[in-house]
């Protein structure tokens, strides 16, 4: 991975991080995997892109273990958690990314409830297509 992102075009580390809904791998594995290409972000300055589901607490926990004061920009993409974790995410400095499930009117709702919330220059809008479209319902 280190030899890929010394590629010109290589511009963060991720698309990373924690994903306990699905569970594609166990929880201990992603937790080793998460902190090796968060060492590997610092180590290369780069900034993170971060996948974060149902796993809030222990992504923090991996992060803080990196150290709040070498982690390279962070943007917490995709975001699907609840007001209090995007306010921490923003209390530390992180960027937060919206799909198209924003505008989904149910699923949506609470996302579009927390994003008043968040200062403008820390919002992202992503499309994370073609899986979180701007299909109808």
């Amino acid at each position: 991975m280190k030899k890929m992102l010394s590629h010109p075009l290589a511009v963060a580390v991720g698309e990373c991080g924690l994903d306990f809904n699905r569970n594609f791998s166990t929880p201990e594995d992603q937790i080793h995997a998460f902190r090796e290409q968060v060492k590997l972000a610092v180590e290369l300055n780069m900034p993170l892109f971060v996948h974060e589901r149902e796993a809030h607490n222990e992504l923090v926990k991996v992060l803080d273990e990196a150290g709040a004061g070498s982690l390279p920009p962070i943007v917490v993409h995709c975001f699907t958690g609840t007001k209090v974790e995007a306010m921490e995410y923003i209390q530390r400095g992180y960027y937060i990314g919206f799909t198209g499930t924003i505008c989904k009117k149910e699923r949506g709702a609470p996302l579009r409830e927390i994003l008043p919330s968040i200062p403008l220059e820390r919002v992202m809008v992503e499309t994370d297509a073609p899986f979180m479209g701007f299909k109808k319902g």
